[in-house]
């Protein structure tokens, strides 16, 4: 029987700045149900790998998302997306943004969160905390049921009980078919939660296998300061 598609694939992908390349031939595969988390130090290109896919930057090589180019309406109907650095309106409440984001990308309701975990409706974003604000922006990234779930950092500034109800939620969305990239700095942060690693480094891939518990060795790929046989670069 023919495999699955991928939700996800990227072949040859690279970015540059002017003369200096950020992403360099990256390709990999997700396929419905995985939650990869890319790693890597600071300035790998983690961030940057989550924008293309999302069609925020241009870039060369390919990117697709179940099999509508990154970038592309149909692709963009598909795709939740969670910046590193969150802005929303400071005059409205949660309610009303959540509205006017459930509006935007033609869903029905919020994908199910753990009870509390969003502040009240009836609060104004403007006196949110930056973990109540985080809160806020997971939920949109969620709405609609997407089928490919790109996240830089969307665990920064919760608390423990809030980090352990998104993680429970990013399950349970994987369960129900969709793919997740996490862009995480610490890989052993999702221990229990991501099946893969795929660690960037001068922005090239390093390493792309499971997570199999040894969580100290793959912080150590991140940092490049552990050479591994089965590193393979691009």
């Amino acid at each position: 029987m023919e495999r699955e598609s991928p939700v996800l694939l990227t072949e040859r992908l690279s970015k540059s700045y002017g003369p200096h390349p950020v992403l360099v031939d990256v390709g990999f595969t997700l396929r419905a149900g995985t939650i990869a988390v890319v790693s890597g130090a600071n300035g790998t290109g983690k961030s940057t790998l989550l924008r293309c896919i999302a069609g925020l930057v241009p870039f060369e090589g390919t990117a697709s998302v179940s099999g509508a180019p990154a970038g592309s309406l149909e692709a963009r109907r598909t795709v939740g997306y969670l910046p590193q650095t969150v802005s929303l309106p400071e005059n409205v409440t949660v309610g009303e943004v959540l509205s006017f984001f459930a509006k935007l990308r033609g869903a029905d309701g919020l994908c199910i969160l753990p009870e509390g975990f969003l502040p009240a409706d009836e609060r104004p974003v403007g006196v949110l905390s930056g973990g109540q604000r985080q809160r806020v922006a997971l939920a949109i990234a969620l709405l609609g049921f997407p089928k490919l779930l790109l996240l830089d950092e969307p665990v920064a500034n919760l608390d423990e009980l809030g980090r352990e109800g998104f993680w429970e939620t990013l399950r349970g969305v994987a369960e129900v078919g969709a793919a997740a990239l996490v862009a995480s700095p610490m890989p052993g942060d999702l221990a229990g939660v991501a099946d893969r690693a795929i660690v960037l480094d001068e922005g090239r891939i390093v390493f792309d296998g499971p997570m199999d518990g040894d969580h100290a060795l793959v912080r150590l790929r991140a940092r490049g300061t552990e050479p591994d046989p089965r590193e393979a670069r691009a």
